[in-house]
């Protein structure tokens, strides 16, 4: 039986140096466009890929770009799905045409009322005098959503944005928007635009090709497990937001009634 792994990348299977451990050996994992190591793999990380590269059939679920996603370690893959389920990539690295003109018909609409946004956040970011980085993230010729960055890495500035100036507004106009914080980014996507009916069409597919075959999800993020589910196991890292929120919230309520 075939086993398909959806795995994010980002915090699940590698990570930028600033969140590894300081005193053991860290690996390449994705590469800046001179060269030069990004992020990286510890030991037990870069084990568990060679295990997944070679055991099982992988298909890479992640918010990178395409061009940020080939600079990773990852060559052999049976699809890949990028920029958010944005675009999904056959084996040869091409774009599958029939999703592009899906996500394409559906994002249209919607550039509009992102640059409005964006343009809202530029006016806020120098109203209060903080240092965001406000853009609208892009590739292939389509607009996907907003990303918004602290230069001082300042996740308590983010927060206080989300909830005093990005919220109210799209509740006030109405955008079937949804918003996700993790770490230092902060991202304004379309409902539409999420990593699990990127896997969902797959999986349809895999359907047509295989009689039977076993699914694993892996990721760290809560927006990772809407995709995660329609697998048939889903894998987090110990200390990944999943874990933080969903069993801490378990963990804390468990205890209160001890």
């Amino acid at each position: 039986m075939e086993l398909f792994v959806f795995l994010d990348l980002d915090d699940t299977i590698f990570q930028t140096r600033r969140k590894c451990p300081e005193d053991k050996p860290i690996f390449p994992a994705a590469f800046a466009q001179d060269g030069s190591a990004m992020s990286f793999f510890t030991s037990k990380q870069e084990r568990l890929f060679r295990l997944l590269n070679n055991k099982t059939r992988l298909i890479p679920t992640t918010a990178r770009n395409k061009d940020g996603f080939l600079r990773t370690k990852i060559e052999n893959f049976d699809y890949a799905i990028i920029n958010h389920g944005g675009i999904i990539l056959n084996g040869d690295g091409n774009v599958h045409q029939g999703w592009f003109n899906k996500m394409k018909h559906l994002l249209e609409p919607v550039l509009q009322d992102l640059q409005q946004l964006k343009s809202l956040l530029e006016t806020e970011s120098d109203k209060r005098n903080i240092n965001f980085r406000i853009r609208l993230v892009e590739d292939l010729g389509l607009t996907f959503y907003l990303l918004v960055k602290h230069e001082e890495k300042n996740n308590s500035a983010l927060k206080a944005l989300l909830t005093e100036v990005i919220d109210p507004y799209l509740k006030q106009q109405q955008l079937d928007f949804y918003c996700h914080l993790n770490d230092n980014n902060l991202a304004v996507l379309p409902r539409f635009l999420n990593k699990a009916p990127a896997v969902q069409f797959l999986q349809q597919e895999l359907d047509k090709q295989y009689p039977e075959y076993l699914s694993v999800g892996m990721g760290d993020s809560l927006t990772d497990i809407a995709y995660m589910q329609l697998c048939d196991y889903f894998m987090t890292p110990k200390n990944s937001q999943i874990v933080r929120e969903c069993i801490g919230i378990h963990y804390s309520h468990s205890h209160a009634e001890v």
